[in-house]
């Protein structure tokens, strides 16, 4: 029969809280029947101690799985996450609220790429998965308690060497004393006795006090140093904790490196001749340049012929070479002109990357108005503030801007417009460097849109506005009709 102490009275006011029943058993068989015995019973907040691990305890506590391993992969992912939107929120977007990233375009790379972000990625994720670890193996376990009311029990000691013992917590739902007692003598216990909560120790010692406000004061020196480093001016120059990372043995950009590290004395290293950077290739010549690549003015498409049509202009000969007498002796034809070069087959619709459409006119408007209409006028007659300045200088340098609406204009092809504004003709400068390629394209329509407006077919106005015209106009046309067949105008009889 099992030894066991008597139940504590329910009366006694300075009876310290009771945390469950330990009983003792004689061996590792005995333990593994004593806690199925007390959890076929209905208690399921048992915990069993053992000098050694038992395999079958486990199953015989009805123990549940942990959720650890889910916390740590909760973590980890996390992590991933964190550094994934991180590393994508200060180097590809660049906003105007607070802590913003900076969108810098360097070598051509792309804002984000994955592969380049992967080591970050991994490291945040194996850093928050330990940690998860670690914090939560002690938040689950209710650690740290620098006190534990077992420890101070005796025949609970024996359990490093050779004791083996079972607990049923007093939080168990099913908790009775009477009822635990019983189940645990009656499953083989050999002793079963309460374990209280401590009542003494608990207040820290008074010699502690002093050593701890001491610690406490000197311990606010080096923040209050740094904040009036920060908020103040020295003559002296700014001292230095780590040495290595304030002068780093690095070359800046656009400085003078020694000879002995390159033998041009530059930092920066010249590009590879050939290099393209990313998203510059600019393969499709349509969109790009207007130009179909396959035939060029009816001629065969030839690689290096469609390369110089994208080339600079060769400087122009001087004009007395033009003087000179030919190999053969003969004087050249001062009254022939040279052969003209072949234009490049102008693309005549707009590129499938081009989308026609009311917005993108009404950007072109908007670019037009902000980049042309100085010059060529805001209806495209070049009659520009500019234009009408310089007539009245009457400069000989000046030429005039072209008229948009005249015949030689209204011909030519989209790309060859597209060419105009991206490279310039005569006096107008180039504005590819201003104006992206889109808008470019988009002061092509606007320009058709006002060529249209000069040149509508009655297929080309809205029926109400149709209507509204030929009302307006009906009195003229009237009176033209009546003019016509007055008898002034009649034919006399021969």
């Amino acid at each position: 029969m099992a030894d066991k102490q008597t139940k504590p009275a329910d009366d006694d006011a300075a009876q310290p809280k009771l945390l469950g029943l330990l009983a003792q058993f004689p061996d590792a068989d005995e333990l593994v029947t004593g806690a199925r015995s007390i959890t076929d019973a209905g208690y399921r907040r048992v915990e069993a101690y053992s000098p050694f691990p038992i395999v079958a305890v486990d199953d015989a506590l009805r123990a549940k799985k942990t959720i650890l391993p889910w916390f740590v992969f909760f973590c980890g992912a996390s992590g991933c996450l964190i550094a994934t939107l991180m590393v994508w929120w200060t180097n590809a977007t660049e906003t105007t609220v607070p802590f913003s990233g900076y969108a810098f375009r360097i070598s051509g790379k792309p804002y984000f790429s994955y592969q380049a972000n992967i080591p970050i990625v991994f490291e945040l994720t194996i850093l928050l998965s330990a940690f998860g670890a670690f914090f939560g193996m002690l938040g689950f376990n209710r650690l740290p308690r620098l006190s534990n009311p077992l420890f101070r029990n005796e025949r609970f000691q024996q359990v490093t060497t050779g004791g083996f013992s079972l607990m049923v917590d007093a939080d168990d739902p099913t908790f009775d004393y009477d009822a635990v007692s019983a189940a645990l003598t009656s499953a083989g216990a050999t002793f079963v006795e309460p374990i209280y909560a401590e009542t003494e120790g608990l207040r820290v010692p008074g010699a502690l006090f002093v050593p701890g406000a001491i610690v406490a004061v000197l311990a606010l020196i080096p923040p209050l140093w740094i904040a009036a480093s920060a908020s103040g001016r020295s003559e002296l120059p700014r001292r230095t904790i780590w040495y290595d990372m304030d002068f780093q043995p690095k070359f800046k950009t656009q400085t003078v490196a020694p000879s002995s590290l390159f033998a041009d004395t530059r930092a920066m290293r010249v590009a590879v001749p050939g290099t393209v950077s990313r998203g510059s290739l600019r393969e499709d010549s349509e969109y790009y340049q207007g130009i179909n690549p396959d035939t060029v003015a009816g001629v065969p498409r030839r690689g290096a012929q469609f390369a110089s049509y994208l080339a600079e202009d060769e400087p122009a000969s001087d004009d007395g070479n033009a003087d000179e007498e030919n190999a053969e002796g003969e004087r050249a034809d001062p009254a022939a002109q040279p052969a003209p070069e072949p234009e490049p087959n102008w693309v005549t619709e707009f590129p499938k990357e081009f989308k026609v459409s009311q917005q993108a006119a009404e950007r072109g408007r908007e670019r037009f108005n902000i980049h042309c209409a100085a010059c060529h006028g805001k209806g495209g007659f070049g009659d520009g503030l500019i234009a009408l300045r310089a007539r009245e200088l009457q400069q000989s340098t000046w030429v005039p801007p072209s008229n948009i609406h005249t015949d030689e204009v209204i011909q030519q092809p989209v790309g060859k417009l597209f060419a105009t504004i991206s490279n310039g003709i005569r006096k107008m400068p180039g504005y590819k460097e201003h104006i992206s390629v889109e808008d470019r394209w988009a002061i092509v329509l606007y320009v058709r849109c006002l060529q249209r407006s000069q040149n509508a077919a009655k297929s080309d106005v809205p029926e109400e506005t149709l209507k509204e015209i030929q009302q307006k106009n009906q009195p003229a046309v009237a009176a033209e009709a009546a003019a016509d067949e007055s008898p002034a105008k009649k034919e006399p009889p021969k």
